[in-house]
């Protein structure tokens, strides 16, 4: 697999400063970065923490010196390993709902399906691939096609619960993070965070090279933001809600700006 240099750089080069510290999970070659709040995990599920959080590091530290291919990933079903290149590989389109018992996850609908987080990514993915809301893939597999992060690594299973001081730490910190040079070079950028960034002092414009167009745009009760580069390389920036709980039409109309733009500028998704 052709990993892109900047990505190489950033696990290679960082002297240790990452160690424990989530990059993110999917494509690191492809051209759509989304960025949500936090990770979606329960507190008590320390190892399931350890696997997608703490971990992150060192399994892209070992995919590089293993050169793995998205390809070569077997489905979680098949081999008990879980690989940041496609998380969860086989995952059905569905969402999976899980309640904790004495510190132990058990599921009460959705077997084999995914979060509702990572569910309205492939809606959003799918509806930028086909161009229509109307059809969908059978099982999750946009993290061949996007790369994902979030703003903070500190985790509960709502936002709400998250420790604020844990937040704001976590937050300064990936502010730097996001200013790799390999998170700036991706042309589309959905940032699904909210009211974050008013919250807790993050300068969007500034991280991502980016202007914002003064103007927000409704979709009933939901809204987004449109940022445009301010460099000579062409960068769109959606600024919108959590996706978790939006509606459809929210979810389409920023796939049509997603298509417009590859279209301008003939990116190949």
């Amino acid at each position: 697999m052709n990993y892109p240099k900047e990505f190489v750089k950033l696990v290679k080069e960082t002297n240790g400063f990452l160690e424990g510290e989530l990059l993110g999970v999917g494509n690191p070659a492809s051209s759509i970065l989304l960025v949500g709040k936090e990770p979606a995990i329960p507190k008590g599920l320390e190892q399931q923490r350890k696997l997608e959080i703490e971990n992150n590091y060192q399994q892209w530290k070992f995919n590089l010196d293993m050169n793995t291919d998205i390809s070569a990933v077997l489905p979680m079903s098949e081999i008990n390993d879980y690989n940041p290149l496609f998380p969860y590989k086989g995952q059905k389109y569905k969402v999976r709902i899980e309640e904790v018992i004495d510190g132990k996850k058990k599921v009460k609908q959705g077997a084999e399906g995914t979060s509702k987080t990572w569910y309205q990514y492939q809606k959003l993915w799918d509806c930028i691939r086909f161009g229509r809301d109307d059809c969908h893939s059978d099982i999750i597999d946009y993290h061949e096609h996007c790369f994902s992060t979030e703003l903070s690594s500190a985790n509960e299973k709502y936002s709400s619960r998250v420790i604020y001081d844990d937040k704001k730490k976590s937050i300064e910190k990936r502010k730097g993070l996001l200013c790799h040079p390999f998170y700036q070079g991706f042309p589309i950028v959905i940032l699904a965070v909210g009211h974050y960034p008013k919250e807790h002092g993050i300068d969007l414009e500034s991280i991502f090279q980016t202007k914002w167009d003064t103007r927000t745009r409704f979709v009933g009760r939901f809204w987004y933001n449109i940022h445009h580069s301010v460099t000579n390389i062409p960068k769109l920036l959606i600024h919108t809600n959590q996706l978790s709980m939006v509606s459809n039409v929210l979810i389409k109309e920023i796939a049509e700006r997603c298509i417009d733009f590859k279209y301008k500028h003939h990116l190949k998704l």
